[in-house]
């Protein structure tokens, strides 16, 4: 026997020796907590093992909750961003002031309204 058992065995002792010596009501108090913690504690593993792969699932959504609300906000601002890009046309280099400083046209061409019908015309 080690010594952790050998201290573990000495608290045991010395706890029961000062619970022969506790008041009655103190002991009947003590008695219906026990009662109660068990039934509690074999109310929750009917429980775990009743529910399945549902249970797990649920324990594990449970105690990740905050880490998927999250991830769904942060998906849902890029998913957002992603598509007003999209819908706006931001982004698109052609309308760009870099599409105009390296056209081989002067930016005045692209104001004049009859550069557009001859652009269709060509």
């Amino acid at each position: 026997m080690n010594q952790e058992q050998r201290f573990a065995k000495d608290i045991v002792r010395r706890l029961d020796e000062t619970t022969q010596n506790l008041a009655p009501e103190i002991s009947t108090r003590l008695a219906e907590a026990r009662r109660r913690a068990l039934l509690r504690a074999t109310a929750q593993n009917q429980q775990s093992q009743g529910g399945g792969l549902m249970a797990l699932f649920g324990s594990y959504f449970a105690q990740y909750h905050r880490i998927f609300s999250w991830a769904a906000l942060i998906a849902a601002i890029f998913f957002t961003f992603i598509v007003t890009q999209q819908l706006t046309g931001h982004g698109h280099g052609e309308h760009g002031d870099a599409f105009l400083l390296a056209s081989e046209l002067p930016p005045e061409a692209y104001l004049d309204p009859g550069f557009y019908s001859w652009l269709k015309q060509q």
